[in-house]
């Protein structure tokens, strides 16, 4: 899987599970992926320092506006 491919899998999910649960946690993202949680973990800091997501202390982790952007697009071609 491509680094940019992945990185939109990774806030289209985040995307999904927001809009079906309060709080978005990386565990959440690791199930719905079926993926290992310290693979979500970098992934996660990775779209944190693009500036596409923010994790408060609780771990909820939030699209930005960008971040939005492109996973409103992603999820649209699916």
């Amino acid at each position: 899987m491509k680094t940019q491919e992945s990185m939109e899998n990774y806030l289209e999910t985040i995307l999904i599970l927001s809009q079906k649960r309060p709080v978005v946690r990386s565990v959440d993202i690791a199930e719905e992926l079926g993926f290992k949680k310290s693979s979500v973990s970098v992934a996660m800091k990775n779209l944190r320092q693009k500036n596409l997501i923010t994790v408060a202390d609780n771990g909820d982790i939030r699209l930005t506006e960008d971040g939005h952007k492109i996973a409103d697009k992603v999820y649209e071609r699916h």
